[in-house]
């Protein structure tokens, strides 16, 4: 936990406090998205259409019917004939309408929830040879019924069951467009002609589509945006003229295909060629995106604010128009994140992998650049006038303006500069963070030096704050806070205060300490309690941002120009103004969790380090707000223990739902959300005395005795947003024999057999229990001896393998998910090697079992000779297999150790060698522990199947 607080508290404050200037454009990052897998959809990846339902979930167009996505569950429905799903779209009845091949029809849902395709020639009146009516292209609804074109002939049928009409297609009738309550249509060799009951009539200026298609028209209210394959066009009362500019000439190279206008007025067009361009309400070029090599075939909004993409290979949700973006892989980052800073019209990189930097080419596109200055972790970063100061695993650098390289100012073997701090009250002073120092960082003469080290004497610092010059308060994750004066002049500490229990802060004993301030006053975290500053002693704190988050041992606040920033690496909250209200912030992306930390960047930019990468935040984008979330009941079934099923009404708002006794509950809960599905907690009052953990949406509830009962649901997405709770009443029947008045008849009769015997029962168990207890008191101390002995010995068995005296199999299971989560939280590496004894089989062979049991014993003790107890787990995996887990190793030292082991067991006088299979890797939140013993498994009988006596490294 010390380089997670540490990296999340420390340096952000240069960035609030540095003088704004006048630098190049950010680095462009790219919008947030998900790609849906065929994996995920279980059909082929090629879709043809979108539309959105009326409760939010999305209905996609696929080759194989129709899929409805409501943010957890894939449901496919299929089409007659296993005809593919051509054009959807849902009418202004709510229902979804689909085209298909030789059928046309809507989705309905059935009784249990599930949803089945009704087919609806019979009602558009098509008899026999009609019905073969080819490809349905379009599903146009309108506001007093849906038109359906299919191949030679365009359908409607009224929303009222009033009789459908057909009328004849000709072979040059392209797309229909509705605009302003009428219906548009594009005839090759004649141009764009308004659609009047069958009739064609050709809108002035509409020559000019003639022999261009028309991949789009947007309804602006009083004119009509067309979007042409030559560029834009304004359509009104006056005619049809092109738009020009930048937008138009750009989309004359383009195959355009498909049209989206979104919530903030821009247009996205969609081309052949798998690119999305975003148009502002100007017609300036916001966004160009790259897809891949698939064909746009369709786009859609959904009601979070989403873009839907859908492609011949490819289905994709982006956050568009959003303020956010990302910087990933695909910008060249590599390894997980620790600090970033604009310097000198580049974004500077510290992260797992070193020091690299992003640049701007003048083709606009991103270019990265790894950085030879380590060789191992890059940590911290400050820019100013005098230079980019690079804390590093070795140390401190410092990059001088104009230098090609970085001069060293701070150099340790074991100890480098994890976290770096600029001085809110002293120009040019930064405090730079070890694990054993705190160095005083100054600019004197346009330079940076460093010549003031003060040792922390224990402190493993998690937050530094400034209060006055030289005044600091510091979060300790090993004990109390801590209060310095420090004379500036000299480095020393004048006065150094504690606090703990006797000034009103108590510490956690496992994770300490830690600091922030907000308006000027200081505030502390300690465990799960929040504390601020009062005089000389620390309250409890009871109000946000502390009081906002679920994990508040995470919490760290932020003062930044663009407002105060709260965060923990699950949430996400600001405050614009010190008087405005904390609001959630939802940037809506898997590749975007875990929040790390978050620092305004000389360039003005908000920056946060994720898990996977940095997210961006333009102020000046506002994306269309989502709209409210909506749970649900979706299914309430009750089961008796005969097998017998009932189903019950999902609602209860005028009267409690009636269970029958003696039967449990299955319930289904839903919410529809496309960012990042849902998940769902639980109360039923009475029974449980608290919140169940966020879980699924499938509930289980017991038989339950007779009686009322009110269960209370919560549901909100995985990144944080929430729908307003829902209760269930349900009353649970009384068995035949509980009915009251029963009851009391047999309270009667057995008052006057209590009574009876009530004298004679109590001198009896009197007795009884005195003689027991005599017994008892006899036997207890003997009984806690054997008790003692035994669980020792079960202990000892638990843990130890009994013929090598090492670990076994189950403390090293347990032993790596310790040590990977503690690597995940503190981003280390991991690395274990599995270690086989050559030819041992034939050793147990030639000379008995016993003789082998004694061998095994002593490749044991050499083993244990070859690692460190404290720090390293050696356990026996199996047979003659070891295993040694490495935390904090990356792969490249651990083959190193296993070629030192195989060495050592060569050279020994044991008569045997071994073979050792390496793997390692830093942990991430989508592997599991057990992955890294595949790996070093797998790199074993690589080993061995190479001859044996060899060590083999994880090739990834």
């Amino acid at each position: 936990m010390f380089l997670n607080r540490l990296f999340m508290v420390g340096l952000l404050a240069a960035a609030c406090f540095a003088p704004t200037v006048a630098l190049a454009k950010a680095v462009p990052g790219a919008p947030l998205l998900r790609h849906f897998s065929n994996d995920e959809t279980k059909t082929p990846p090629s879709h043809l259409a979108i539309a959105t339902g009326v409760n939010g979930e999305m209905y996609i167009g696929n080759v194989e019917g129709v899929l409805r996505y409501d943010g957890v569950d894939w449901l496919l429905t299929p089409l007659p004939g296993r005809s593919p799903a051509r054009s959807l779209a849902t009418g202004a009845d709510g229902q979804v309408y689909v085209g298909g091949y030789d059928t046309f029809g809507k989705l309905v849902r059935k009784d249990d929830g599930s949803l089945a395709y009704e087919e609806l020639l019979t009602r558009a009146g098509l008899r026999n040879g009609q019905r073969h009516v080819g490809i349905v292209w379009e599903v146009v609804p309108m506001a007093d019924g849906v038109y359906f074109r299919a191949e030679s002939a365009l359908h409607f049928l009224p929303y009222d069951n009033t009789p459908a009409k057909r009328w004849p297609l000709a072979e040059q009738v392209r797309s229909f467009y509705p605009a302003g309550g009428q219906l548009y249509t594009r005839v090759h060799g004649r141009g764009l002609c308004r659609f009047i009951d069958g009739r064609l009539e050709l809108v002035p200026g509409g020559g000019v589509f003639a022999e261009q298609s028309l991949p789009g028209l947007v309804d602006r209210g009083d004119w009509r945006l067309l979007v042409g394959r030559d560029g834009l066009y304004r359509a009104d009362a006056d005619g049809i003229r092109p738009l020009p500019g930048p937008a138009s000439r750009l989309l004359a190279a383009k195959r355009s295909y498909v049209t989206q206008a979104l919530g903030d007025g821009s247009v996205v067009v969609g081309t052949h060629d798998g690119e999305l361009y975003r148009f502002g309400a100007e017609f300036d070029l916001r966004e160009r995106i790259d897809l891949g090599a698939f064909g746009i075939q369709a786009l859609g909004l959904d009601r979070e604010g989403g873009l839907w993409a859908a492609t011949e290979g490819d289905l994709v949700r982006l956050s568009l128009p959003s303020p956010w973006s990302f910087l990933g892989e695909v910008q060249g980052l590599a390894g997980n994140p620790n600090d970033f800073e604009w310097h000198e019209g580049a974004l500077w990189l510290a992260s797992s992998r070193g020091i690299s930097r992003l640049t701007i080419g003048a083709d606009g596109d991103t270019r990265h650049s790894a950085l030879p200055w380590t060789e191992y972790e890059g940590y911290a970063l400050h820019s100013s006038e005098a230079g980019l100061l690079v804390g590093l695993r070795e140390g401190l650098q410092v990059l001088d303006p104009g230098a090609n390289a970085p001069r060293v100012l701070y150099e340790h073997a074991n100890h480098g500069v994890y976290s770096m701090q600029a001085s809110t009250h002293v120009p040019g002073l930064v405090y730079a963070v070890t694990a054993t120092e705190l160095l005083l960082v100054e600019e004197r003469d346009g330079r940076w030096h460093m010549d003031k080290q003060i040792p922390l004497d224990g402190i493993s610092i998690s937050g530094l704050e400034e209060t006055a010059p030289g005044e600091l308060w510091l979060g300790d994750t090993r004990g109390p806070l801590q209060h310095w004066t420090v004379d500036l002049t000299t480095g020393k500490v004048a006065t150094r205060e504690t606090f703990a229990d006797d000034r009103g802060l108590a510490v956690d004993a496992q994770g300490g300490t830690s600091v922030f301030q907000l308006d000027g006053r200081i505030h502390a975290i300690s465990g799960e309690a929040g504390y601020r500053l009062e005089g000389a002693r620390f309250v409890p704190d009871k109000g946000p941002p502390f009081t906002l988050v679920d994990r508040p041992h995470e919490l760290v606040v932020h003062a930044t120009p663009l407002g105060d920033f709260a965060y923990t690496t699950r949430q996400l909250w600001r405050r614009a103004t010190p008087d405005a209200e904390w609001q959630p912030l939802y940037p809506g992306a898997q590749a975007a969790a875990g929040y790390s930390y978050l620092r305004v960047s000389r360039d003005g930019v908000l920056r946060i380090a994720t898990w996977n990468g940095l997210l961006q935040y333009d102020p000046d984008e506002h994306a269309v707000p989502p709209q409210p979330l909506r749970l649900s009941m979706e299914s309430v079934v009750a089961r008796s223990v005969e097998g017998g099923v009932l189903r019950l009404p999902t609602r209860s708002a005028n009267a409690p739902v009636r269970v029958p006794p003696g039967h449990s509950l299955n319930l289904r809960f839903g919410m529809v959300s496309m960012e990042s599905g849902a998940e769902f907690r639980y109360l039923l009052h009475g029974v449980t005395p608290e919140w169940s953990g966020w879980t699924d949406r499938d509930l289980f509830i017991r038989a339950l005795a007779a009686g009322d009962y009110v269960l209370e649901v919560q549901a909100r997405t995985r990144n944080g947003r929430q729908a307003a709770s829902i209760s269930y009443r349900f009353q649970v029947l009384p068995r035949w024999y509980e009915q009251w008045w029963l009851m009391a008849l047999g309270l009667l009769a057995l008052a006057g057999l209590a009574v009876a015997i009530t004298l004679w029962a109590v001198r009896q168990r009197t007795e009884r229990y005195l003689a027991a207890n005599r017994r008892l008191e006899a036997r207890i101390a003997e009984r806690t001896r054997e008790l003692e002995d035994v669980n020792r010995k079960l202990a000892e068995l638990v843990t130890e393998d009994a013929l090598t005296g090492v670990s076994n199999r189950r403390a090293l299971e347990n032993g790596l998910r310790r040590e990977w989560f503690r690597c995940l939280d503190q981003r280390r590496p991991l690395s274990v090697l599995m270690i086989d004894v050559d030819h041992f089989k034939a050793y147990n062979d030639a000379h008995g079992h016993l003789e082998g049991d004694i061998q095994l014993k002593g490749i044991a003790q050499r083993l244990h000779q070859q690692h460190d107890p404290q720090r390293e787990l050696l356990a026996r995996y199996g047979g003659e297999e070891f295993a040694l887990l490495l935390p904090g190793v990356h792969q490249e030292e651990a083959v190193r150790r296993a070629e030192s082991i195989r060495a050592a067991i060569a050279a020994s006088d044991a008569g045997m060698t071994v073979s050792i299979g390496v793997a390692g890797f830093m942990p991430d939140v989508q592997a599991e522990p057990d992955s890294l013993l595949r790996r070093a498994d797998a790199a074993l009988y690589a080993a061995k199947r190479a001859g044996r006596n060899r060590v083999q490294a994880d090739g990834g």
